[in-house]
This record gives structure tokens, C-alpha cells and sequence, in this order.
């Protein structure tokens, strides 16, 4: 996943780090919907497994991209007013799309629907309340929605709530500590607050004193979760920064070697990348060259039927010719100041929550006679 650090051509400073800290908010969204998709298949598999007939025209959801009136759209409404599900959530979804059919109460009414169900619509909820809600007393409530599941530990509520304290955006008087709900959050899952997230609100010292060194044994520890994502991550921030606090050459070699000696992720563009540069970064230009090859040659493999290369072909190449001049790849970071980090930070768990209803229906494996 080290890919959500490749910076665009052009300027080489202010520019590539927007970029970067951008795709890593759009990358870690994506981890963070994958994990909520399978809580929602668990719920949708329940259906299944307590008696209720799936129905073929749940499928038309499928078709679903907005709340425009369409035959799809309509035929998916009534499955969801039929309390399926899979078509209430792609009906919400479908309602918070930018146009002249976005409708921010039809999204509030079908998430309180979908609360008895999906914890995270219930979270999602209460932040629409909060943000866009007509009066204070409302978002007050939104407010209290997310408080209350914060302190019964859900990550993503405690994720949210600290930006909000952190931010100075509560409506309430604080009650919690940010560093003790961030941590609380990282605890519960590394999904909400990634390694590579709190180790950089430690090591620039949002919270207080800079900490680099805890930084860097957080991200040392959390390598042991979560194989090979956090390991390939870690290995790339290592050979990559251009933090002399948070380097580690060749805790990047050691990292990348590991992830890639597994056979089933050998053959990984993104994991061989990584190996190339921290190859580089532990002035192993010979080993990062040959392994830069492998990785542009995989990349372009994985591409082959698209009409279009993969848009990160670019970056792979100009890295390969940095190598061949016995060159690493440095990531320019400027310092971004803490309300930069924690706006986006909130915008993200946002816009992953919203993610989260945007269902594929299947067709069960197996087949029941109840109706719902």
C-alpha cells in the first residue's frame, strides 16, 4: 500500500506533499471501508442464515449511482422499504451524492433505519446531525451520539471525536483527553487510526512535546499486525522520509525482504517498489535497480488489458532512473500545522463512513423460503 506516498511531477516540495497526505486519506479510507464491507456481509450472510429469501431485484441496486429517478433507483427504494438491507444502504448512499437529487434528511432517515443494524450508519448518523444539522441544539445531540459511542468504544467515533476536541469544533464542553482517544481508537483497531497516522502526531508533536523516538517503536510494533500491509508501510516511511528522527534504512531492508520472502507476495508491484527503495536508502543501488525493474515490469503486467497504463507507472520509472544514478527516493515533507492534519484526518472518517453503504449486492450460495 506504499503507494500513497508517490508524489506527482512538478514542484518537488509543497505540491508532492499535498499530494501524498492526500492519497494516503483516500488510501486509508479504502482499508477502512473494506472492513466495515465485511461487517456488512456478516449482517447481509444473518439474512440468509435466519430464513429470509433473497430476492433477485435487490440486483437492480447495483445499478444505483444517485438518487436520480430512475427504474433501477426506483425498483431498489422498494426493496429497502421492504427492509432489505443491502438496498437501504446503497438508498442512503445514493442520497449523498453531489447533484439536484442529494438529500441530506432522506440520508439522516435511512441511517436512524439502519442503526438497529450497522453501527456504523448509527456513528454516521450522528456526525450528519452534528455537521449539518439547522440549530444547536441539534448538532448538540449529534454531538452527544458520537460522545456516547466513543466512550463504549467504537474506534471510529473515538477517531472522530478527538479531531472534533482537537479542532476546537464541539458544541459540548469536552469530557475526554485527544491523546487518550486516539490512543484508545489505535488500541481498538488500526483501521480508524493507522500506524503511520499516530506516528506522525507523535514525532511532530501535535499533542504536546515531540516524541520521534515513540514514533518510531509504534511503528516498529505494529509491524507485527496486520501482514504485510503495516509491514510494507512501515518499510516504505522508513527508507523514504526525510525525517532523520523516523529513518531506519535498514529496519527498511529487514521489513521488506520479510514481506516479499513470502511467496504469495513475491510477485507484488507494490511490495518489490518498496524493496527497491529501501534498497536505495541503504546505498544498495545495484539491488534497488534490479528490483525496481522487477517492480516496473509487474506493474506493467498487472496493466496490460487496460487501454490506459496504470497511473502510477510514471512514478515507479522515475524512481528506477533516481536508482540507476545511485540516487534514493526522498519524500519532501513540509510541516503541515495540526488543524491541517486533524481537518483532514476528520474528513476522512467521514467520507469512509459514507463509503461504507455503497453495497455490491451477491446473490447468497444458498437458498431459504421466508420472506422478509
Amino acid at each position: 500500500m506504499h503507494d500513497t506516498y508517490e508524489p506527482a511531477a512538478g514542484k518537488k516540495s509543497r505540491l508532492k506533499t499535498f499530494i501524498v497526505i492526500g492519497v494516503w486519506v483516500a488510501i486509508l479510507a479504502i482499508l477502512i471501508t473494506a472492513y466495515m464491507r465485511a461487517q456488512s456481509a456478516r449482517e447481509a450472510q444473518a439474512q440468509v442464515d435466519t430464513g429470509i429469501k433473497w430476492d433477485p431485484q435487490l440486483l437492480a441496486c447495483n445499478e444505483v449511482f444517485d438518487a436520480s429517478p430512475t427504474d433501477s433507483f426506483t425498483t431498489c427504494l422498494a426493496m429497502a422499504d421492504e427492509g432489505w438491507i443491502d438496498a437501504a444502504q446503497r438508498i442512503a448512499w445514493a442520497y449523498t451524492r453531489d447533484g439536484e437529487h442529494q438529500n441530506w434528511q432522506s440520508v439522516y432517515d435511512w441511517l436512524v433505519w439502519l442503526s438497529d443494524y450497522d453501527v456504523y450508519a448509527e456513528l454516521l448518523s450522528y456526525i450528519v446531525l452534528y455537521e449539518i444539522g439547522e440549530s444547536n441544539d441539534v448538532k448538540e445531540d449529534g454531538e452527544r451520539g458520537i460522545r456516547k459511542m466513543a466512550i463504549i468504544n467504537n474506534p471510529a467515533a473515538a477517531a472522530y471525536l478527538a479531531s472534533v476536541y482537537y479542532l476546537g469544533a464541539h458544541q459540548l464542553p469536552r469530557q475526554s483527553n485527544i491523546t487518550w482517544l486516539l490512543e484508545r481508537a489505535y488500541q481498538q483497531s488500526k483501521f480508524w487510526v493507522m500506524p503511520e497516522e499516530i506516528a506522525r502526531i507523535y514525532a511532530r508533536g501535535f499533542l504536546g512535546k515531540a516524541q520521534p523516538e515513540k514514533a518510531k517503536a509504534l511503528l516498529i510494533d505494529a509491524t507485527k499486525d496486520d501482514f504485510p500491509l503495516h509491514a510494507n508501510n512501515v518499510a516504505w516511511l522508513f527508507a523514504t522520509t526525510d525525517s532523520p528522527q523516523l529513518a531506519d534504512t535498514k529496519m527498511a531492508v529487514t521489513l521488506a525482504e520479510k514481506v516479499v520472502a513470502e511467496q504469495e507476495y513475491a510477485e507484488n508491484y507494490v511490495y518489490v517498489d518498496t524493496l527497491a527503495a529501501a534498497y536505495a536508502a541503504d546505498g544498495k543501488f545495484d539491488q534497488a535497480v534490479e528490483a525496481q525493474l522487477k517492480a516496473v515490469d509487474l506493474i506493467k503486467s498487472a496493466h496490460k488489458q487496460n487501454e490506459n497504463p496504470s497511473p502510477q507507472l510514471a512514478s515507479f520509472e522515475e524512481r528506477l532512473a533516481l536508482f540507476k544514478a545511485q540516487q534514493p527516493y526522498v519524500i519532501e515533507e513540509t510541516l503541515e500545522a495540526g488543524n491541517e492534519f486533524f481537518e483532514s484526518f476528520k474528513n476522512q472518517i467521514e467520507q469512509a463512513l459514507i463509503d461504507n453503504l455503497y453495497v455490491e449486492v451477491q446473490a447468497p450460495e444458498v437458498d431459504t423460503l421466508a420472506q422478509p
